[in-house]
This record gives C-alpha cells, sequence and structure tokens, in this order.
C-alpha cells in the first residue's frame, strides 16, 4: 500500500516537475551540473512528420531537464519521509496521536498558497499534498501501532 502511495505521490510530482518548464524557473542544480529553466519557445506546427528519432532529439533536452528535476524531487521526498520517521518515533514517545487533522489542513492550505503564487494549479498541488500526507500518516501509524506491540 505504501508503495502504491509513493509511486502515485512520484507520478504526480513529476507532473508537477514536467510544468514547471513552462514557468520561468531559476536554474536547477543537479548533483555538480546546472540545469536551466528557461522557457523555450513551441516549435511552429509542421504539417511534415519528424522520424522518431528527429522526435527524440528534439525532447531529448527538455527529458534532460525533467529527468534533473525527477531526481530532486525523489531526493526530496526522501528526505522529508526521513522527517517524517523522525516525527512518528517523536509522537510515540510523547504519546502524541500519529494523525492531527488540524496540521493536515494546515499544510494542504500552504501548499495551495505557494502553488497559486508560483502558478501551479492548486488542485494538483492539493492531491499530490494529500497523497503525500496519506502515506505519511500511515507511515507514522505503523511507528505507533509497532511500538505498542512491543511495549506488550
Amino acid at each position: 500500500m505504501q508503495r502504491l502511495l509513493h509511486a502515485a505521490a512520484f507520478a504526480a510530482l513529476s507532473l508537477v516537475a514536467s510544468c514547471a518548464t513552462q514557468h520561468r524557473q531559476p536554474p536547477v542544480v543537479v548533483d555538480t551540473f546546472i540545469v536551466h529553466m528557461t522557457e523555450t519557445p513551441m516549435p511552429s506546427q509542421s504539417v511534415h512528420k519528424l522520424s522518431p528519432t528527429k522526435e527524440r532529439a528534439l525532447l531529448a533536452p527538455y527529458r534532460i531537464k525533467i529527468d534533473a528535476l525527477d531526481a530532486q524531487i525523489v531526493t526530496l521526498l526522501g528526505a522529508r519521509f526521513d522527517v517524517v520517521r523522525d516525527v512518528a518515533a517523536l509522537k510515540a514517545e510523547h504519546g502524541i496521536h500519529p494523525i492531527l487533522p488540524d496540521r493536515i489542513e494546515e499544510v494542504v492550505q500552504h501548499a495551495r498558497a505557494k502553488a497559486q503564487k508560483s502558478g501551479v494549479d492548486p488542485k494538483l498541488i492539493e492531491q499530490i499534498y494529500r497523497i503525500l500526507i496519506d502515506a505519511a500518516c500511515q507511515l507514522e501509524t505503523d511507528y505507533s501501532h509497532a511500538q505498542e506491540t512491543k511495549t506488550q
């Protein structure tokens, strides 16, 4: 179940990454190189069908940018879930319920506001964050149950 949620979150975030090239974004640092996120005009519609080789060549620079952004998204998701695991341990240690509805809504609304300012569809971002939060809540609940089982 968790893998499915993580896969869904990654897929949704990949969509956001692919849309980022449409919004003039600053350069993105990936490992030791920089991918410049500049808007490139779309080629005019042609009546001639491109060969698969030419299509790949035309799309290659965009795919490199998307792949670099996807790598960052996955790294950030890993870091986010590392923090979630720390929070799960802290909540279990202090008897704090793993799911806090007010905090969930606060995170979602904050993400929607950032999306609005960034020119990204707030509904899409809300969907992505609800998937992330569901996975985080499941992780925290599983951790809490595991800790309860150990103490019994």
